[in-house]
C-alpha cells in the first residue's frame, strides 16, 4: 500500500552570528573550570559536532567573583577580544551564598558583564552551576548532605541568573541526575573531593555544550578519555537534564534566541511559526526570492523539492542570531513501511524501534527541529535503537531514498 503525505522536514540546522565565522568562547572561573582541561573537552565535543570553537579560560585556583571583578587580567581578556560566548562560574563558597552574601556576588557578577557587553556586546553569557562533592566521615558517606548542598548551589545560581538576567548552565544538577539513581563515585576520585573526575568534568561539558547551544550533544563521538559506554550514558544525562526544560535554567528568558518550525498544510503551502525570543524585528526569507517581516507568515512555494529557509531575529541594539534550515517542501511519495521489504516497527513507540531490510542501508533520525538525533555508525540490513530518551513527540527516519514519518510515545 503506498500512502500520499505532504511532509516538510528539516534536514539542516546553522545557527550562527554573520559577523563572525569562528566562535570564540571564553570560561572564568576556578578550578571547577580548569580540572581536567574541561573547557578544552567542551571545545572538542562541539567541534566534533560540527561547530567551528576556539577556547580560552581564565580560572585560577580558589578564586571566585570576588577575585574576577577587580582582576585587570580578566577585564582585559574582556576587552582584547571580541567574544560569541562566555561562562562565568561563581567561586564554589559563593555559589552557595556561603562565602558572600548572593547579592553581593550578583553585584560583582554585574561589574563583570557591563565589561563583556562594552566590548562583546552581542556575546551570550551565562552561569555555571558546579556540581558538588560528596563528605563522607569514617568513609561512610552522606548523600543526604550532598543533595541539600546541590539544592542550596541550585537556588544560589537561579537567584543570581535572574538577577544578572542571564542564562545558566545547570551541570550541577546533570550531575544530581546520576546520583539521584546511584550513590558512588563514577564522578569523583573520592569522598571530600570536590573536584570532579575526568568523568564528571566529561559531564560537565556535555552539558554545556546541551545549554549553549540547545541541541542534543548525543551522539558526539568524541570521548575525551572515558570510556565509550560513560560518554554515551553522560550523553543522555545531559540531553535529558537540560533540553526538556530549558525554562528552569532561564535558557530563552532573557537571551536573543532564533528558531521556527513549518508546516505544509496544504501542496507547497506551509505554515511557518515563529518561536523566536527577545527579539526586536524579524527578518524571514524563504529562499526563492521573496521576504517577509511577519510574525508567523504563511508562504506558497511555486516549485517542489529542497528550499532553505533563513530567519533573523534582530535588536535593537544591533545583535542578531540567523537560523537556516533546509526544508523539503511538495507531494512526497512513501509507501508505509514496506519497500524492497523494508519493515519498521513498531509505530507508534515507546522504547525499541526495529528497522529492517532485504538489503543493507544506513539512515538517521531527525526531529521536528531537524536535528540529528540518531545516525548509524554501519551499514548492515537489521537495527535495534532505543528512543526511551527521546521526548515525545513526531521524528522521521530519513533512509537514501524514503522518510518515514515515527510517533514517539
Amino acid at each position: 500500500m503506498r500512502i500520499k503525505s505532504y511532509l516538510v522536514y528539516l534536514i539542516a540546522i546553522l545557527c550562527f552570528q554573520t559577523s563572525i565565522a569562528q566562535e570564540k568562547t571564553l570560561f572564568i572561573g576556578n578550578s571547577m573550570t580548569y580540572f581536567n582541561d574541561m573547557p578544552n573537552l567542551f571545545e572538542e565535543i562541539a567541534n566534533d559536532k560540527g561547530k567551528d570553537v576556539q577556547v580560552e579560560f581564565h580560572a585560577p585556583g580558589g578564586t571566585g567573583f570576588v577575585h574576577h571583578h577587580v582582576n585587570n587580567t580578566v577585564y582585559n581578556l574582556f576587552e582584547n577580544n571580541t567574544w560569541d560566548i562566555v561562562v562565568l562560574q561563581p567561586g564554589t563558597g559563593e555559589s552557595a551564598g556561603a562565602s558572600h552574601p548572593v547579592d553581593v556576588t550578583i553585584e560583582r557578577g554585574q561589574q563583570m558583564i557591563d565589561s563583556i557587553k562594552k566590548y562583546s556586546p552581542c556575546a551570550k553569557i551565562f552561569l555555571y552551576e558546579i556540581p558538588y562533592g560528596i563528605k563522607a566521615t569514617n568513609n561512610v558517606p552522606d548523600y543526604n548532605d550532598y543533595h541539600a548542598i546541590q539544592t542550596i548551589i541550585r537556588d544560589s545560581i537561579t537567584k543570581m541568573a535572574n538577577g544578572l538576567q542571564i542564562p545558566f548552565v545547570p551541570a550541577g544538577e546533570s550531575a544530581r541526575n546520576h546520583l539521584n539513581n546511584q550513590d558512588d563515585l563514577l564522578l569523583h576520585n573520592g569522598y571530600n573531593d570536590v573536584h570532579p573526575n575526568l568523568n564528571g568534568s566529561y559531564l560537565v561539558a556535555s552539558t554545556m555544550y546541551a545549554a549553549i547551544y540547545q541541541e542534543e550533544v548525543s551522539v558526539s563521538n568524541y570521548l575525551g578519555g572515558v570510556t565509550q559506554e560513560n560518554a554515551t550514558y553522560f550523553q543522555n544525562i545531559a540531553d535529558e537534564v537540560v533540553l526538556p526544560n530549558k525554562a528552569d535554567w532561564l535558557i530563552n528568558t532573557y537571551n536573543l534566541y532564533a528558531n521556527f518550525t513549518g508546516e505544509e498544510n496544504s501542496y507547497l503551502t506551509v505554515n511557518f511559526t515563529n518561536l523566536s525570543t527577545n527579539y526586536d524585528s524579524l527578518e524571514w526569507d524563504f529562499g526563492d526570492g521573496t521576504t517577509s517581516t511577519e510574525e508567523n507568515p504563511i508562504h506558497i512555494f511555486t516549485t517542489e523539492g529542497v528550499q532553505e529557509i533563513e530567519l533573523k531575529a534582530i535588536k535593537e541594539n544591533g545583535c542578531e542570531e540567523i537560523i537556516k534550515r533546509e526544508m523539503i517542501v511538495g507531494n512526497l511519495s512513501t509507501e508505509d513501511f514496506d519497500f524492497n521489504n523494508f519493515i519498521l516497527y513498531p509505530n507508534p513507540v515507546n522504547d525499541n524501534l526495529n528497522l529492517m531490510a532485504s538489503d543493507n542501508f544506513s539512515f538517521k533520525i531527525i526531529n521536528m527541529l531537524g536535528q540529528i538525533v540518531y545516525k548509524n555508525s554501519e551499514n548492515k540490513t537489521e537495527y535495534t535503537i532505543n528512543l526511551s530518551h527521546l521526548e515525545s513527540g513526531i521524528y522521521y527516519v530519513i533512509t537514501k531514498n524514503k522518510e518515514f514519518r515515527i510517533i514517539k510515545n
